[in-house]
């Protein structure tokens, strides 16, 4: 997806104070204005891709980031939510950025929510795309063992590329219209593809210990989140995460502008509406 005017720099690791690797690629233009992305569950570095062309249209420096377990990044134990702004800090420090935005999509939206919470000093935006949020007591109950029954059944979609590409055609037939469209635009099935063989590389140990966390206390509140420029979309055809969980994370943040889009799911969202998210992200959060 990102074209011959996009920078590109992948398969990049930082060595964290721990002594853990974090796992991170660059995209867009090597530019002052910086963005993060935070990818889904499971995912890696390379879903940023989505954003690549519009990062280097807009010229920001755009930077995918690999969470524990995943892709790049080494595996941690007993890690909390609130852990993840932490190594966030450490890489932006060692790539000389000092204001940032973020965005979460999907599994990666409570990240970008514990960025907002915890170091709302160097933020000048948080977006939150088709973003999970919290969920009842009997599906945190199931969220606790059902990525370490799933995830390693799901891997054997997701061994290589090709395997990948064919798996996500094959699943797209369950998806609404909107998103089996968006998954017939170039370059989109050949990212989630790289994406989610990327997240499962180390295994499944790292995804499903990610998965379990969405389910836990995230450590913080909604609403005492004050950061002021959060910006959330979802579309209302997601069958993934519904929208119901949009509007219930929208309504607990009281800065928040959010938007639904009724003829968008999951993944169209992202796919259909990424110059308007860069640039607001972008330019309202300068």
């Amino acid at each position: 997806m990102p074209n011959a005017h996009s920078n590109s720099v992948a398969d990049s690791t930082l060595q964290l104070h721990d002594g853990r690797l974090l796992g991170y690629a660059e995209y867009g233009a090597p530019a002052e204005k910086a963005l993060f992305y935070f990818h889904g569950h499971p995912g890696s570095r390379a879903e940023a891709k989505f954003l690549a062309d519009e990062a280097a249209r807009a010229n920001i420096r755009l930077v995918g980031v690999d969470r524990p377990g995943m892709g790049l990044s080494s595996f941690k134990g007993g890690r909390r939510l609130l852990d993840w702004p932490d190594d966030l800090l450490e890489l932006a420090d060692s790539l000389h950025i000092g204001r940032f935005s973020v965005i979460g999509f999907s599994g990666g939206g409570p990240y970008a929510l514990a960025c907002a919470y915890k170091i709302p000093h160097r933020l000048t935006a948080c977006g939150i795309v088709a973003g999970v949020g919290h969920i009842n007591p009997w599906l945190a109950f199931l969220s606790q063992w059902l990525p370490w029954l799933l995830l390693p059944m799901a891997k054997r979609f997701f061994q290589d590329e090709d395997r990948a590409r064919q798996s996500l055609v094959r699943f797209a037939q369950n998806r609404p219209e909107p998103d089996r469209k968006s998954l017939q635009v170039p370059g989109i099935r050949e990212l989630m593809a790289e994406s989610l063989v990327q997240a499962l590389r180390q295994g499944t140990r790292g995804p499903a210990y990610d998965g379990a966390m969405l389910g836990r206390s995230w450590g913080f509140k909604l609403d005492d989140i004050a950061f002021p420029a959060l910006y959330l979309w979802h579309g209302e055809l997601d069958q993934e995460v519904s929208v119901t969980a949009g509007r219930a994370v929208a309504a607990r943040l009281g800065h928040c502008q959010a938007t639904y889009y009724p003829s968008d799911g999951h993944i169209s969202l992202i796919v259909n509406h990424r110059e308007e998210i860069v640039r607001t992200l972008i330019t309202r959060g300068s």
